[in-house]
Parts: C-alpha cells; structure tokens; sequence
C-alpha cells in the first residue's frame, strides 16, 4: 500500500500555483496613430517579458494583423488574422521580432526580449535588412532594438 505524503503534496501544489501565477498578460495595442510612436504603430514597441508570459494584441484600430519575423530557436512563429484580437505565449528565452503584414513598410513593428537576448546578433540584422526597405519610421525598428540588454 502506498502512503501519501500530504505535506509534500501541499508544497508541490503551492509551487506550482505560484508559478502559474507569475505569468503575465502584457498588453500591445494596435493603433493607426500612436502618441508616442507616431502612426501605424504597436504600443508600446518594445516589451520586456518572462517566459510564460502572453503578448496580447488588441486591435485598437481595423486594418492590422501581427506576424514574426523572427523568433528564438524552438519557439513557434505566428501569424495572427486581420482585426482580432490576438495572443502568444513567450515560452523560450530571446529576442521576437513582428510586425503588421499590410504596414510593415511604414515601420509598423515590435520588439520584444523574453529573457537573455540569446538571438540578438540574427536580431540586427533582420532589422538592418528590413528597415533599409521602409518608407517611413526607418529607424523605429532599430531604437526599439537598442532597449534590449
């Protein structure tokens, strides 16, 4: 017969409920016109986040979507529909990059740092390659790159 232990059960359980806890919901809103980023912008652009937290996109105004383009090895890339509201799981450590497929051009980009910035190094040179072709906000992509450490 096996014997249960409920004081290590209760412990284990405690830990686990704290860990789920820590996760968190972060927020980016998709505007049209930002008060800080100008327009066609996500709010904000750069995020710090822990692994299990949850980008959510909320789509302030129509027209916007969200995909990567690049996340860390192992981690899922994403492609969210036009005008819904939208959520991903951070679960490895690294740099993501995204942006809006339809104003991508216009600078219409995020960065986010989950973790060490094991990928920084690919980072720069996706947003070297993709910022030289932009019509406009040219260097949002790269100050927003420059808040990771």
């Amino acid at each position: 017969m096996y014997r249960i232990n409920i004081p290590i059960i209760a412990a284990l359980s405690l830990f686990l409920c704290a860990a789920s806890a820590s996760a968190a919901d972060i927020q980016i809103k998709v505007v049209n016109k930002s008060e800080t980023e100008g327009l066609f912008a996500f709010e904000p652009t750069f995020v710090k986040a822990d692994v299990n937290d949850t980008l959510v996109f909320v789509m302030v105004d129509p027209g916007h979507n969200t995909r990567s383009l690049l996340v860390p090895s192992g981690a899922a890339s994403w492609r969210s529909p036009y005008d819904k509201e939208f959520r991903v799981k951070l679960d490895k450590e690294g740099v993501y990059l995204y942006a809006c497929e339809a104003h991508k051009r216009m600078g219409m980009i995020g960065v986010v740092q989950v973790g060490n910035a094991g990928s920084l190094e690919e980072a720069k040179k996706i947003v070297a390659d993709e910022s030289a072709s932009m019509a406009m906000n040219k260097d949002r992509f790269a100050k927003a790159l420059d808040k990771v450490k």
